[in-house]
């Protein structure tokens, strides 16, 4: 049999897993199903479906929203969608992702102006919430543009809208990804002994302010069509970026110097957690950026310049 076949005119697939015993690779096809608006999955194994198989489709369902298990026997396992397609416009789940970034940054400010990583403890349960509301929103998109009568109810008024949509969503994916490196970085940091000084902190804390004002305006440029806004963006972007790897150089060094000089007892996890953070933020800078781009490009087809 092959890896994925239709069994009918509905979007139901059928999955035998004896074709997919390379490592991560059922996990991806249950997620691809999931994106291209399948509404049921049945795994079928012949010899049985257990071990690594089980434990992937575990690790599935955990990332992706409305998919469950409504039938199990030792040789199927059937995964219903129980989505309504009409209940999460697009540009709801926009603002779900935008809200969720700007959370992570506001716990990262929150641990740099205590001191304390504590507040970061609330990162990795929001990054994980981003990837979910990825996923799903790519859905919505597969589905309106194969759906035309679901258009209108997911917000999609032109489906020349949805790769430009596709593209923005993937970006807000990533700055999560990069938001989530530098926060286990700046965990490092601040549970480093002996403390950064009190001057370098500060420089981390406006780096960090200033990566949500870059984000922020690159986002409502976006939402917006502000494209005035976007162009100055994109060279704030430009700047801050070149900012944020000098000072990820400079700060770096001065603590490898003053680790191998013996001057404080310090290990070399400092500076490059240090030297980390920064390069994670100048790339969500980077992808902020393109976000305001992605904002030209769609504000020049659709306003009278």
């Amino acid at each position: 049999p092959g890896l994925v076949k239709e069994e009918s005119e509905k979007i139901s697939k059928v999955v035998h897993i004896e074709t997919c015993n390379e490592a991560g690779l059922l996990v991806r096809i249950i997620v691809a199903l999931y994106l291209m608006g399948a509404d049921r999955i049945t795994l079928v194994g012949e010899q049985g479906i257990q071990g690594d198989h089980l434990d992937e489709i575990r690790r599935a369902l955990s990332i992706l929203n409305g998919f469950s298990i409504v039938e199990e026997t030792p040789n199927k396992i059937v995964i219903q969608s129980f989505i309504d397609p009409a209940s999460s416009p697009i540009w709801n789940l926009v603002k779900m992702l935008h809200m969720r970034i700007v959370h992570m940054l506001e716990l990262m400010l929150m641990a740099l102006k205590d001191g304390s990583a504590e507040p970061l403890t609330g990162v990795d349960a929001t990054e994980e919430e981003i990837d979910k509301v990825y996923l799903l929103s790519v859905r919505q998109l597969v589905l309106a543009s194969i759906r035309p009568e679901l258009r209108g109810k997911l917000e999609i008024n032109d489906p020349l809208h949805i790769p430009g949509h596709r593209v923005v969503l993937k970006l807000l994916e990533e700055i999560g990804d990069s938001l989530l490196a530098s926060a286990k970085n700046l965990e490092i940091i601040l549970k480093n002994n002996p403390k950064l000084s009190d001057n370098d902190l500060g420089l981390l804390r406006r780096s960090t302010e200033e990566i949500m004002g870059i984000y922020g305006k690159a986002f409502d440029s976006w939402v917006n069509l502000n494209i005035l806004q976007a162009n100055i963006n994109i060279n704030n972007s430009n700047y801050l970026s070149r900012e944020l790897r000098r000072a990820a150089m400079d700060i770096s060094n001065k603590y490898i110097i003053i680790a191998k000089k013996g001057e404080r007892e310090m290990n070399l996890e400092l500076p490059f957690a240090i030297k980390s953070y920064l390069e994670y933020l100048a790339q969500a800078v980077s992808l902020s950026k393109a976000v305001a781009e992605s904002a030209i490009n769609r504000g020049s087809m659709e306003l009278q310049l």
